[in-house]
Protein backbone atom coordinates (compact mmCIF):
# COMPACT_ATOMS: atom_id res chain seq x y z
CA UNK A 1 0.00 0.00 0.00
CA UNK A 2 2.48 2.27 1.11
CA UNK A 3 4.42 1.53 -2.38
CA UNK A 4 1.67 2.54 -4.60
CA UNK A 5 1.21 5.39 -2.89
CA UNK A 6 4.82 6.40 -3.05
CA UNK A 7 4.26 5.58 -6.96
CA UNK A 8 1.31 7.81 -6.99
CA UNK A 9 2.91 10.80 -5.47
CA UNK A 10 6.03 10.17 -7.70
CA UNK A 11 4.17 10.11 -10.76
CA UNK A 12 1.95 13.65 -9.86
CA UNK A 13 5.37 15.01 -9.19
CA UNK A 14 6.98 14.17 -12.91
CA UNK A 15 3.72 15.62 -14.38
CA UNK A 16 3.90 18.84 -12.30
CA UNK A 17 7.31 19.36 -12.49
CA UNK A 18 8.39 21.12 -15.49
CA UNK A 19 5.19 24.04 -15.01
CA UNK A 20 6.09 24.37 -11.60
CA UNK A 21 9.82 24.83 -12.28
CA UNK A 22 9.02 27.41 -15.07
CA UNK A 23 6.20 29.63 -13.33
CA UNK A 24 8.79 29.39 -10.51
CA UNK A 25 11.68 30.62 -12.24
CA UNK A 26 9.39 33.17 -13.99
CA UNK A 27 8.67 34.41 -10.90
CA UNK A 28 11.95 34.79 -9.28
CA UNK A 29 13.56 36.17 -12.36
CA UNK A 30 11.57 39.31 -12.39
CA UNK A 31 11.52 42.52 -10.74
CA UNK A 32 12.43 42.01 -6.47
CA UNK A 33 10.39 45.06 -5.40
CA UNK A 34 7.29 45.02 -3.71
CA UNK A 35 4.39 43.88 -6.15
CA UNK A 36 0.60 43.67 -5.50
CA UNK A 37 -1.21 40.35 -5.10
CA UNK A 38 -1.40 38.26 -8.39
CA UNK A 39 -4.97 38.37 -9.85
CA UNK A 40 -7.04 35.37 -10.04
CA UNK A 41 -7.01 32.89 -12.97
CA UNK A 42 -10.46 32.83 -12.98
CA UNK A 43 -10.72 36.85 -12.59
CA UNK A 44 -8.46 37.67 -15.30
CA UNK A 45 -10.23 36.88 -18.32
CA UNK A 46 -8.83 38.83 -21.85
CA UNK A 47 -11.52 40.74 -23.88
CA UNK A 48 -10.92 42.16 -27.33
CA UNK A 49 -12.49 45.52 -26.46
CA UNK A 50 -9.92 48.19 -26.54
CA UNK A 51 -8.98 48.25 -23.27
CA UNK A 52 -5.40 46.60 -21.95
CA UNK A 53 -4.66 44.46 -19.25
CA UNK A 54 -4.38 45.75 -16.03
CA UNK A 55 -0.52 45.02 -14.81
CA UNK A 56 0.11 44.00 -11.36
CA UNK A 57 3.18 46.19 -11.11
CA UNK A 58 2.71 49.17 -8.39
CA UNK A 59 1.20 52.29 -10.18
CA UNK A 60 4.11 54.44 -9.46
CA UNK A 61 6.04 51.98 -11.70
CA UNK A 62 5.45 52.28 -15.53
CA UNK A 63 5.52 49.18 -17.14
CA UNK A 64 7.42 48.20 -19.88
CA UNK A 65 5.98 45.14 -20.63
CA UNK A 66 3.25 45.08 -24.02
CA UNK A 67 -0.31 43.96 -22.67
CA UNK A 68 -2.05 41.96 -24.96
CA UNK A 69 -5.59 41.85 -26.19
CA UNK A 70 -7.24 38.51 -26.87
CA UNK A 71 -7.48 38.23 -30.40
CA UNK A 72 -3.62 38.99 -29.69
CA UNK A 73 -2.98 35.87 -27.48
CA UNK A 74 -5.21 33.64 -29.86
CA UNK A 75 -2.74 34.69 -32.88
CA UNK A 76 0.22 33.76 -31.07
CA UNK A 77 -1.29 30.50 -29.79
CA UNK A 78 -2.50 29.73 -33.71
CA UNK A 79 1.10 30.57 -35.18
CA UNK A 80 2.67 28.10 -32.52
CA UNK A 81 0.53 25.45 -33.18
CA UNK A 82 0.73 26.61 -37.40
CA UNK A 83 4.66 25.86 -36.60
CA UNK A 84 4.17 22.99 -34.31
CA UNK A 85 2.28 21.22 -36.93
CA UNK A 86 4.63 21.63 -39.69
CA UNK A 87 7.57 19.96 -38.46
CA UNK A 88 7.98 16.07 -38.47
CA UNK A 89 4.52 14.91 -39.89
CA UNK A 90 2.80 18.28 -42.18
CA UNK A 91 -0.54 19.04 -40.81
CA UNK A 92 -0.15 16.44 -37.03
CA UNK A 93 0.44 18.19 -34.12
CA UNK A 94 2.57 16.10 -31.82
CA UNK A 95 3.12 15.72 -28.16
CA UNK A 96 4.44 13.34 -25.65
CA UNK A 97 2.14 12.78 -23.11
CA UNK A 98 4.29 13.67 -19.68
CA UNK A 99 2.85 11.02 -17.65
CA UNK A 100 2.86 8.27 -19.76
CA UNK A 101 5.80 9.05 -22.30
CA UNK A 102 3.30 8.06 -25.26
CA UNK A 103 3.51 10.28 -28.42
CA UNK A 104 0.15 11.75 -29.38
CA UNK A 105 -0.70 12.53 -32.74
CA UNK A 106 -3.21 15.07 -32.68
CA UNK A 107 -5.37 17.58 -34.99
CA UNK A 108 -6.24 20.84 -33.72
CA UNK A 109 -9.71 22.26 -33.13
CA UNK A 110 -10.57 25.39 -31.28
CA UNK A 111 -8.52 27.58 -28.59
CA UNK A 112 -11.51 27.93 -25.56
CA UNK A 113 -12.74 31.50 -24.40
CA UNK A 114 -11.74 32.94 -22.60
CA UNK A 115 -7.96 33.11 -23.02
CA UNK A 116 -6.06 34.21 -19.45
CA UNK A 117 -3.57 36.64 -18.07
CA UNK A 118 -1.27 35.70 -15.16
CA UNK A 119 -0.06 37.95 -12.43
CA UNK A 120 -0.41 40.30 -15.69
CA UNK A 121 2.70 39.02 -17.60
CA UNK A 122 1.94 35.19 -18.61
CA UNK A 123 -0.88 34.25 -20.33
CA UNK A 124 -2.68 31.00 -20.28
CA UNK A 125 -4.96 29.48 -23.03
CA UNK A 126 -7.09 26.32 -23.11
CA UNK A 127 -7.53 24.27 -26.55
CA UNK A 128 -9.00 21.27 -27.77
CA UNK A 129 -7.49 18.73 -30.16
CA UNK A 130 -9.03 15.58 -31.60
CA UNK A 131 -6.36 12.00 -32.41
CA UNK A 132 -6.43 11.70 -36.19
CA UNK A 133 -8.95 10.07 -37.93
CA UNK A 134 -10.89 10.15 -34.80
CA UNK A 135 -12.68 13.44 -33.98
CA UNK A 136 -14.62 12.35 -30.99
CA UNK A 137 -11.61 11.58 -28.90
CA UNK A 138 -11.00 15.01 -27.70
CA UNK A 139 -7.61 16.01 -25.74
CA UNK A 140 -7.83 19.53 -24.10
CA UNK A 141 -3.98 21.06 -24.20
CA UNK A 142 -2.76 23.64 -22.27
CA UNK A 143 -0.41 26.47 -22.80
CA UNK A 144 1.37 29.21 -21.34
CA UNK A 145 2.88 32.43 -22.83
CA UNK A 146 4.83 35.04 -22.15
CA UNK A 147 6.21 38.04 -23.94
CA UNK A 148 9.86 37.77 -25.36
CA UNK A 149 11.27 40.64 -27.62
CA UNK A 150 7.33 42.03 -27.93
CA UNK A 151 5.87 39.11 -29.42
CA UNK A 152 4.12 36.24 -27.32
CA UNK A 153 5.86 32.83 -27.48
CA UNK A 154 4.36 29.57 -25.85
CA UNK A 155 6.92 28.61 -23.19
CA UNK A 156 5.24 24.87 -21.83
CA UNK A 157 2.56 22.91 -23.27
CA UNK A 158 0.75 20.06 -21.30
CA UNK A 159 -1.91 17.79 -21.03
CA UNK A 160 -4.69 18.79 -19.18
CA UNK A 161 -7.77 16.52 -19.89
CA UNK A 162 -7.50 13.23 -21.71
CA UNK A 163 -10.17 11.17 -23.48
CA UNK A 164 -11.87 8.16 -21.78
CA UNK A 165 -14.84 6.14 -22.58
CA UNK A 166 -17.95 6.49 -21.07
CA UNK A 167 -21.08 5.47 -21.97
CA UNK A 168 -19.98 4.25 -25.42
CA UNK A 169 -18.70 8.07 -26.17
CA UNK A 170 -15.78 10.20 -25.36
CA UNK A 171 -15.70 12.37 -22.55
CA UNK A 172 -12.14 14.12 -21.18
CA UNK A 173 -10.90 13.33 -17.96
CA UNK A 174 -8.82 16.24 -16.19
CA UNK A 175 -5.37 15.49 -14.64
CA UNK A 176 -5.21 18.63 -12.83
CA UNK A 177 -7.44 21.78 -11.84
CA UNK A 178 -6.04 25.56 -11.05
CA UNK A 179 -6.15 26.72 -7.30
CA UNK A 180 -5.38 30.64 -7.29
CA UNK A 181 -3.39 30.15 -9.96
CA UNK A 182 -1.49 26.66 -8.88
CA UNK A 183 -1.88 23.20 -10.46
CA UNK A 184 -3.83 21.05 -8.65
CA UNK A 185 -3.04 17.41 -9.42
CA UNK A 186 -6.01 15.47 -9.80
CA UNK A 187 -5.62 11.04 -9.05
Amino acid sequence: MQTSRSTWLTNKAWIALPVILVLALARCSGDTSETTPPESLADAEVSDEPKTLAASTPTDKPSDKKRFSSSEIKAAMREHIAKRTALGNPGVFEITDPRTSQSLELQFQIIHDPVRVIDGQFYFACTNFAAINDPDKTYDLDFWLQELDGELVVYEENVHKLPVRSNNQWVQQPRYNFVNDRINLLR
